[in-house]
C-alpha cells in the first residue's frame, strides 16, 4: 500500500485544529454551536433546580417551625418548581438532540462529499494517496465512527459538561470551601489523564490504519475473485484476510488496557469526592469546622445531590474520552484527504485550438520514485491526424507514455504540449472534451449498455447513442443483445464478453468525439468474431483524429502511419513500419519474433519427426 498521510507536518491535526478545519468545509457555524450550547445549559439548569427545591422544602417545610397549611404550600410549591424544571430540561434536551443530530449529519455529509471529490482528483502516482480500499475506509468507516460518537457520546458529553459547571457554581453558593474541595479533586482527573489520553489517541490511530488496510485487502479480494477461484488460492487469500482481521483485533485489544485505566481514574476520583464531601459536610453541619461553615440539613442534602450531578458526568466524561479519541482519529484521517495539496486551476485554459491534436514532448522524463525512472529524455512531435503506434517490450514505458499524454500522470521533467499549450495549463473540462483513452480492459458501470455509452457525454439522448452506434457500424450488434440498449452489463461489465465491453467503450468514446484518441491496444483479448466488429469500429473512430495506439500486436504497427519503439524508457526508433524493418534494428527483430509466433499451427514445420 502507498504511504498514507498519517504524519502531517503543516496542518494542525489537534482537536481544536480539526474542529476549525471541519467548520471551514461544512455548514457548522458559530451560531449553530451557540444554540446547541445554550440548549445544553438550559437542560442542565433544569436538573440542577431539583436539589435546590429539595433543600428549600427540607429546611422551610419539614424542619421549619411553621404551621401545617404553610408547610403544605411550601412542599407543593417546591414540587411544582421541580416538575416544571424537569419538563423544561426534557424539552431543551429534545431540541438539542434534534439540532445536534441534524447538524452533525449535514456536516459529516458535507465532509464525506468533499473527501470523495478530493479522492476523484488525486493523481494515481501521488505517493500520499492510499490504496483504493483504504480510501473507501476513510469516507465510510472513519466517517461513521465520527457520526456514531457525535450523535451519542458527543451529545451526552456536552450535556454533562454543562451540568458539571452549573453544579459547581451552585455548590459555590452553598459552601465555597466544600466546592473548592470538590474542584481540587476533580482537577486531578484531567491532569492525570492527559498523558494517558495521548497514549490512547496513538492506539486508536493504529486501529484506524489497520481498518483501512483491512478494507484495502477485502476490496482486492472482491475485485480479483475470479482469479482467486481460477488458481484455487481461496485458502491462501482467506489466510491473508484472517491475518488482516487479526491485526485489527490486536490493535483494538491494545486500546483496552489504557481505556480501562482511564475509567478507573474517574471512579477513584468519584469515590474520593463523595467521601470527602460527606465527611467534611457532616463536620461542617455539626459546627466542628467553625460556625462560619455551618450548614443546615437541607444544605448538606442538596450539596450531596449536587456532588452526584458533578461526579456522574465526570465519570462519563472520563470514560467517553477513549471513544472521543477514536472519533478524533477517524476525523483526522478524513481531513488528511482534504489537506492533500492540489494544483491551482484558476488560470488554466478552457479553450483550445480546433482540429486534431498536435502532441509535442521536449525532454520529458517521469519517475514513479526517485530511483525508478520510467521515461527519460523523450523528444517527439506527433502531427495532427497522425496515427502513431507505440511498441516495445513489457516495462519499456509505453503505458506510462499514454498516461502522460492523457494527464493521468504529470512529467517530472521536461515539457509536454497539446495544440501548442502546456498540458498543465489546460483546464480539466477542456481536456476531457478533446482527449480520450480506451484501455485494454474497459471499465463498465453496473448499468445498461445504453447508459454506459451515454456516460461519454452528459445530457445526450437515446437518439445520440443510436447515431453513434450507426456511425461505428454497431447497430446490428446491439440488436443481437437480449434487451438491446437496455441490456444490463453487470458489475464491471461481467455480463458481456471482453469484445463486447470494448465495443461499448468505443461507442462511449465516439460520443465524446475527441480530437486526440489514445488506444491501449483495445483489441487485445478480443475473440475472433468480435475482433472484426472492433476493427471496423476502430477504423471509423480513428478517422480524422490524432491517434496513439499502444500496440502489443505488430499488426497494429503495420497499419499505423508511424511507429515509435520504446526501450528502457527511451524512444530508440522512429519511422514507418517499412522503414524500421529495412533498418534491421530492434523493431525488425521484435516483428520477426511476432511473425514467427503467430504463424498458424497448420503452417508450422514439425520438429519432432526423425529422419
Amino acid at each position: 500500500m502507498n504511504t498514507s498521510p498519517t504524519e502531517p507536518t503543516g496542518p494542525d491535526y489537534r482537536t481544536t485544529g480539526l474542529l476549525r478545519r471541519v467548520r471551514r468545509d461544512t455548514v457548522l457555524s458559530r451560531r449553530t454551536l451557540a444554540v446547541i450550547l445554550l440548549l445544553a445549559v438550559v437542560a442542565a439548569s433544569g436538573r440542577i433546580v431539583i436539589p435546590v427545591t429539595i433543600q428549600y422544602a427540607l429546611d422551610h417545610a419539614l424542619l421549619g417551625a411553621i404551621d401545617q397549611a404553610t408547610r403544605a404550600r411550601v412542599v407543593t410549591g417546591a414540587v411544582f418548581a421541580g416538575v416544571l424544571a424537569v419538563l423544561l430540561a426534557m424539552l431543551a434536551s429534545a431540541l438539542m438532540n434534534h439540532r445536534v443530530i441534524r447538524t452533525v449529519e449535514q456536516a459529516l455529509l458535507d465532509l464525506r462529499v468533499a473527501a470523495f471529490a478530493r479522492i476523484l482528483r488525486l493523481s494515481p502516482a501521488d505517493p500520499r494517496a492510499d490504496s483504493a480500499g483504504a480510501l473507501v475506509a476513510r469516507v465510510t468507516n472513519d466517517v461513521d465512527v465520527v457520526t456514531l460518537y457525535a450523535q451519542s457520546g458527543g451529545i451526552t458529553l456536552v450535556q454533562n459538561i454543562s451540568q458539571m459547571l452549573l453544579a459547581l457554581v451552585v455548590m459555590l453558593v452553598y459552601s465555597w470551601p466544600l466546592a473548592l474541595l470538590v474542584l481540587l479533586i476533580g482537577i486531578g482527573v484531567p491532569v492525570a489523564g492527559h498523558t494517558l489520553q495521548q497514549w490512547v489517541a496513538r492506539r486508536f490511530d493504529a486501529v484506524r490504519r489497520s481498518i483501512g488496510e483491512l478494507y484495502g485487502g477485502l476490496l482486492e479480494v472482491l475485485v480479483g475473485i475470479d482469479t482467486i477461484r481460477g488458481y484455487g488460492i481461496e485458502e491462501r487469500m482467506r489466510a491473508r484476510a484472517d491475518a488482516q482481521i487479526d491485526a485489527v483485533l490486536d490493535a483494538q485489544r491494545r486500546t483496552l488496557w489504557p481505556m480501562g485505566f482511564n475509567v478507573s481514574i474517574g471512579e477513584v476520583a468519584s469515590g474520593l469526592i463523595t467521601t470527602s464531601v460527606v465527611v467534611a459536610g457532616t463536620a461542617a453541619g455539626m459546627g466542628v469546622l467553625g460556625p462560619e461553615l455551618g450548614l443546615s440539613a437541607g444544605d448538606i442534602v442538596a450539596f450531596l445531590f449536587l456532588v452526584t450531578f458533578f461526579v456522574r458526568p465526570m465519570q462519563f466524561a472520563v470514560s467517553s474520552l477513549a471513544d472521543a479519541r477514536n472519533a478524533e482519529a477517524g476525523l483526522r484521517r478524513v481531513v488528511e484527504i482534504l489537506d492533500i495539496p492540489e494544483e491551482s486551476t484558476a488560470a488554466r485554459r478552457t479553450t483550445l485550438p480546433s482540429g486534431p491534436a498536435i502532441v509535442e514532448l521536449r525532454g520529458v522524463g517521469f519517475h514513479y520514485s526517485p530511483d525508478r525512472p520510467a521515461l527519460r529524455g523523450l523528444d517527439v512531435r506527433i502531427a495532427p491526424g497522425e496515427h502513431v503506434a507505440v511498441v516495445g517490450e513489457t516495462g519499456s514505458g509505453k503505458s506510462t507514455f499514454a498516461k502522460l499524454v492523457t494527464r493521468q500522470l504529470l512529467p517530472t521533467s521536461g515539457t509536454l504540449t497539446l495544440w501548442g499549450v502546456d498540458l498543465t495549463e489546460i483546464a480539466d473540462e477542456a481536456l476531457t472534451r478533446r482527449v480520450a483513452i480506451v484501455p485494454q480492459d474497459a471499465f463498465l458501470f453496473d448499468r445498461t449498455v445504453g447508459e454506459n455509452i451515454a456516460l461519454g457525454r452528459a445530457g445526450d439522448s437515446r437518439d445520440a447513442v443510436l447515431d453513434v452506434l450507426a456511425r461505428l457500424g454497431l447497430r446490428d450488434w446491439v440488436r443481437t443483445l437480449p434487451q438491446g440498449l437496455e441490456t444490463p452489463v453487470g458489475q464491471r461489465g461481467e455480463a458481456l464478453s471482453a469484445g463486447e465491453r470494448q465495443l461499448v467503450a468505443l461507442a462511449r468514446t465516439a460520443l465524446v468525439d475527441p480530437d486526440l484518441l489514445v488506444l491501449d491496444e483495445a483489441t487485445s483479448g478480443v475473440d475472433a468474431g468480435t475482433d472484426v466488429r472492433v476493427q471496423h469500429a476502430l477504423a471509423r473512430l480513428t478517422r480524422g483524429r490524432t491517434t496513439l495506439t499502444i500496440a502489443h500486436r505488430m499488426h497494429t504497427a503495420e497499419t499505423a502511419d508511424r511507429v515509435l519503439l520504446f526501450h528502457e524508457g527511451r524512444i530508440t526508433e522512429d519511422g514507418t513500419h517499412t522503414e524500421l524493418l529495412e533498418r534491421g534494428g530492434r523493431y525488425a527483430r521484435l516483428h520477426a519474433v511476432w511473425a514467427r509466433d503467430t504463424v498458424s499451427p497448420s503452417q508450422r514445420i514439425p520438429t519432432d519427426v526423425g529422419g
